[in-house]
C-alpha cells in the first residue's frame, strides 16, 4: 500500500484566523451590503401596513332540539351519537356560501386609501370617505383615484378621466355614481378605490380570516386580519352573524317542510269531512233516522272504542306508510318531512337525523366534491340511516297490521251484540262514528301543526357570539424583527460569499497551490472547457492551449523511432481527463499526427459520449484481447473508427472474467504493433486513485499526464500523485489543469505572458 504522509490531515484543518481574515478582506462589500440592507429595512417598514388581527370566540351549544336528547338506553342510541366533529364545523364556517353573502352584504368587494406621498396610503372604511362613490359595473379589477384642485373632482378610472364642479351634489354617468357626504378636505386629498370581483372578494377574505378548533369544548376562535381595525371588526362580526343567520335557516327549512306536509294532510281531511257531514245529512233526511235506540248505547259504545283503537292504529299505518315511500321513492338524498303525527320516538330521532346530515352534507359541497372524505362520511351515514328508517318503518308497519288485525277480530265479536240494533240505525251510527274518527285526526294535525308554528316562532341559533369582537385587537406585525432580518441579510449574504471563497481556496486546488506542492512534476498547461463548445472564441482559446501542452510535451517525451504512448488519467472522476484525452487527441491529428486513442476504462467508458455514441456496449479493447483468434491485427482494423484522421478504439465490451488485462502479453504485443502504426499511443484510464487497472498502464507508458480540476480536485488527493510517482518510480510524469471558467475571466488569466516562463507563457519545471 502506498505511503501517505500527515499532508492530508493538515489539509483538512481549517484555520480559524484565516477565516476571519477572509471575511475582513471583504469588509468593503460587507460594510456596502449592510447599507444597502439598512436602507432596504427603513424603506420596507416606512411603506409597509401594520397589520391587525381582530379576534373573537363562538360557541356551538348542543341543539335542544334534536330528538336524541331525549334518548334514554335506547337500542338505537347509537344512530344519533354523531355529532359534528371539530374540524367538520370548522369547515362549514368557513364555506364559500356564508362567506359569499357577508361580501354581497357588507359589499367589501371595495378597498378605500386615502393616498400619501411619504408614507403607505392610509386604508379607510367607506363610512370615513367624504363621499360616496360605487362602480355600476364589475370587471376583473376596477381602479380610480380621486383628487381635488380649486374648483373640481377629479376622477381618473383606468385610462379615462372626468372632470366635474365640487358645487354638484352628485355626479352619475355609465361607469360609476358619485356623491359627496361633506366637504371638510383639503385640494391635497386624493383617495384610491379599487374594485374586485366576487371570487378575488371572497379569495380575500379566506386568506384573512382563520378559525381555530378547541379539542376539548364546543368553542371556535375565530380572527380576521388586516391593515384597518374597523373593516376588521365589520368584516368579523358579519361572518358571526352569517354563521348564525345559516344555522338558524336550515332548522327553519326542516320545520317549513313539516308543516307544509301537515298542511297537505290537512286539506284532504277537511274534504272529507265536508263530505261525511253531507252523506249523514242526507242519510237522516231520506231514512227519517237521528239517533241509535238507547238500548244500543253500551254495545255500541265498545264498538266505538274499538273502532277508535282501529283508527288510530291504522292511521299510524296510514302516515308511516306515507313516509317509507318518501324515503324508498328518493333516488338522491333529500330532506324528509318530520312530525307528521307517527307516534315512535325511534323513527321521529333517524328521520331528525336524517335530515341533520343531509344539511351538514349540502354545506360541506359548497367547498368541496363527492370525493371530499367528510362528504364521503356523509353519504355513508346517509345510506346506513335509511337503511335503518326503511327497516323501522317495516317492523312498525306489521306491528300495526298485527294490532289491527286483533281489533279486527273484536269489532266482529262487537258487531254480532248489535245486531238487534235496526240497519239503518246501525249505518248511522257507522257513519257518525267516521265522523268523529276524522274529526279527531283532523284536530290531532291542527294541534301538531300549531306546535310546528310556535315551534317555528321561537327557533334560536344554537350558536353564540361569547366575546365581543372589538375588544381583542392585537398588531402581527413586527417591524423590529423586519429590520433585524433585513440587517441579517445585510450581513449574511457578504459572509457567504466570503465564506464560499474561504472554502474553495482552502479545500479544492488551483493552480499556484499545485505548483507549490508538485515541485518534482511538470506542468504542461491549461484544458478550457465550457458548454458553449462550438463558439468560435472557445474554438479558438482552446486550440492555443493544447498548442502549448504539445509544445511543453515535444520537449519532455525522449525522442524515439517508435510512437509514443501516453497515459491520461486523474485521481477521481469528472476532473476532465476523457475530455483531455479526446481533445489532446484531435488536436495532434489536426496537425498531421498519426494518432490512436484508447478507452481502457471497463466499468464507466465516457469516450463514447464524445463521439455521439449513445450505446456503450461498442466492441473495442476487450474483445481483441479477449477473442482466441491470435490475429489481433486483424481484429484491430476491424474495431477500430476513424473520425477526422483520428484513430480511435473503444474499451469494448466488458469481460466476464476478471483478470487484468493490461497484465496480458497479448495486449504488449497489440501495443508494440500499434507502436509501429503511430506517432502517438494516447489511453484515457478509469481513475487512479480507485481502479487497480490504470496502474498497470502507468509501467507501460512513455509519458503519464495527470489530470487536476479547478476548484473541484480536493487538496488532499494531490500527495497521492506524489506517491505513486515514486513508488512506480516515474521519470516522465506531467499534469495539467482543467477549467470552466468563463472565457473573459480565462483569457485574462492565461493568456499570453502569464508568466510560466517557459515559451508562451507555460513552461517546465
Amino acid at each position: 500500500m502506498m505511503q501517505t504522509n500527515n499532508q492530508y490531515t493538515e489539509e483538512d484543518q481549517i484555520n480559524i484566523i484565516e477565516i476571519i481574515f477572509t471575511i475582513l478582506s471583504q469588509r468593503i462589500l460587507i460594510i456596502s451590503s449592510l447599507i444597502v440592507f439598512t436602507l432596504f429595512g427603513i424603506t420596507y417598514n416606512y411603506y409597509h401596513h401594520d397589520v391587525f388581527q381582530t379576534n373573537a370566540t363562538i360557541l356551538v351549544s348542543e341543539d335542544q332540539s334534536d330528538p336524541s336528547s331525549f334518548i334514554n338506553n335506547n337500542e338505537y342510541q347509537f344512530l344519533y351519537n354523531n355529532k359534528l366533529e371539530n374540524k367538520d364545523q370548522a369547515s362549514i364556517f368557513k364555506s364559500t356560501l356564508i362567506l359569499n353573502q357577508i361580501a354581497e352584504k357588507l359589499g367589501v368587494n371595495y378597498r378605500y386609501f386615502k393616498k400619501n406621498t411619504w408614507t403607505a396610503n392610509k386604508l379607510l372604511t367607506k363610512e370615513s370617505l367624504p363621499f360616496e362613490f360605487i362602480f355600476k359595473e364589475t370587471i376583473s379589477e376596477n381602479r380610480c383615484i380621486i383628487s381635488y384642485d380649486n374648483e373640481n373632482v377629479v376622477i381618473k378610472i383606468n385610462d379615462s378621466r372626468f372632470s366635474f364642479s365640487k358645487n354638484k351634489s352628485e355626479f352619475e354617468n355609465s361607469i360609476f355614481a358619485y356623491k359627496p357626504k361633506f366637504l371638510n378636505y383639503t385640494s391635497s386629498d386624493a383617495f384610491i378605490i379599487h374594485q374586485f370581483d366576487k371570487n378575488q372578494t371572497i379569495d380575500g377574505i379566506k386568506s384573512s380570516y382563520a378559525v381555530q378548533e378547541s379539542k376539548n369544548s364546543n368553542t371556535y376562535d375565530i380572527s380576521y386580519s388586516g391593515p384597518n381595525k374597523e373593516l376588521n371588526s365589520k368584516i368579523l362580526k358579519g361572518i358571526v352573524d352569517g354563521i348564525k343567520e345559516n344555522n338558524l335557516s336550515e332548522k327553519k327549512n326542516i320545520y317549513k317542510l313539516s308543516i307544509n306536509f301537515i298542511d297537505l294532510r290537512i286539506s284532504k281531511l277537511k274534504t272529507k269531512i265536508d263530505s261525511l257531514n253531507y252523506v249523514i245529512s242526507s242519510f237522516k233526511i231520506s231514512n227519517g233516522v237521528y239517533m241509535p235506540e238507547s238500548q244500543t248505547n253500551s254495545a255500541l259504545s265498545n264498538l266505538n272504542d274499538i273502532e277508535q283503537k282501529i283508527f288510530k292504529n291504522s292511521l299510524q299505518s296510514e302516515l308511516s306508510v306515507k313516509l317509507l315511500k318518501e324515503v324508498q321513492k328518493q333516488t338522491s338524498f333529500e330532506l324528509l318531512p318530520t312530525d307528521i303525527g307517527i307516534e315512535n320516538d325511534n323513527i321521529n330521532q333517524m328521520v331528525f337525523q336524517f335530515n341533520k346530515i343531509i344539511l351538514e352534507k349540502n354545506n360541506l359541497l359548497v367547498d368541496a366534491t363527492e370525493k371530499n372524505p367528510l362528504v364521503i362520511q356523509s353519504q355513508n351515514q346517509l345510506i346506513d340511516l335509511r337503511s335503518n328508517i326503511i327497516n323501522s318503518l317495516n317492523i312498525y308497519i306489521n306491528k300495526l297490521k298485527m294490532k289491527l288485525n286483533r281489533y279486527e277480530d273484536y269489532k266482529r265479536k262487537s258487531n254480532s251484540m248489535v245486531g238487534v240494533i235496526p240497519i239503518k240505525g246501525a249505518k248511522l251510527a257507522n257513519l257518525e262514528r267516521d265522523l268523529l274518527l276524522v274529526n279527531n285526526l283532523h284536530s290531532y294535525l291542527s294541534q301538531k301543526k300549531e306546535e310546528a308554528l310556535i315551534s317555528l316562532s321561537s327557533l334560536e341559533s344554537n350558536i353564540k357570539l361569547i366575546n365581543e369582537v372589538d375588544y381583542i385587537t392585537e398588531t402581527k406585525s413586527n417591524k423590529s424583527k423586519t429590520f433585524a432580518g433585513f440587517l441579517f441579510a445585510g450581513l449574511a449574504l457578504p459572509v457567504g460569499f466570503s465564506l464560499s471563497l474561504f472554502f474553495i481556496r482552502t479545500f479544492f486546488v488551483d493552480i499556484e497551490y499545485l505548483k507549490e506542492k508538485l515541485l518534482d512534476i511538470n506542468f504542461l498547461g491549461v484544458v478550457k472547457f465550457s458548454k458553449d463548445e462550438s463558439s468560435s472564441e472557445n474554438k479558438s482559446l482552446r486550440s492555443e492551449l493544447l498548442k502549448r501542452i504539445y509544445h511543453n510535451l515535444n520537449i519532455l517525451i525522449p525522442k524515439s523511432e517508435k510512437g509514443t504512448s501516453i497515459m491520461i488519467t486523474s485521481c477521481i472522476k469528472n476532473e476532465g481527463k476523457t475530455y483531455t484525452s479526446f481533445n489532446l487527441s484531435t488536436f495532434l491529428a489536426s496537425i498531421d499526427k498519426k494518432v490512436l486513442l484508447i478507452g481502457t476504462d471497463i466499468r464507466n467508458p465516457d469516450l463514447p459520449k464524445l463521439f455521439n455514441e449513445k450505446k456503450m456496449d461498442f466492441k473495442g479493447l476487450t474483445n481483441i484481447i479477449n477473442d482466441p483468434k491470435n490475429d489481433f491485427k486483424e481484429l484491430f482494423e476491424k474495431y477500430k473508427i476513424t473520425n477526422n484522421q483520428l484513430d480511435t478504439l473503444f474499451v469494448g465490451t466488458k469481460p466476464n472474467n476478471k483478470f487484468n488485462m493490461y497484465e496480458s502479453e497479448k495486449f504488449d504485443a497489440l501495443i508494440s504493433y500499434l507502436k509501429k502504426k503511430y506517432d502517438y499511443i494516447i489511453f484515457d484510464t478509469p481513475p487512479i486513485l480507485f481502479m487497480v487497472d490504470s496502474l498497470e498502464l502507468l509501467k507501460k507508458s512513455d509519458y503519464v499526464i495527470h489530470v487536476f480540476r479547478k476548484k473541484f480536485s480536493p487538496k488532499k488527493i494531490v500527495n497521492y500523485v506524489m506517491d505513486y510517482k515514486e513508488k512506480y518510480n516515474l521519470k516522465n510524469v506531467g499534469y495539467v489543469v482543467t477549467d470552466d471558467s468563463k472565457p473573459d475571466r480565462f483569457i485574462d488569466k492565461y493568456g499570453y505572458g502569464y508568466g510560466y516562463g517557459y515559451g508562451y507563457g507555460y513552461g517546465i519545471k
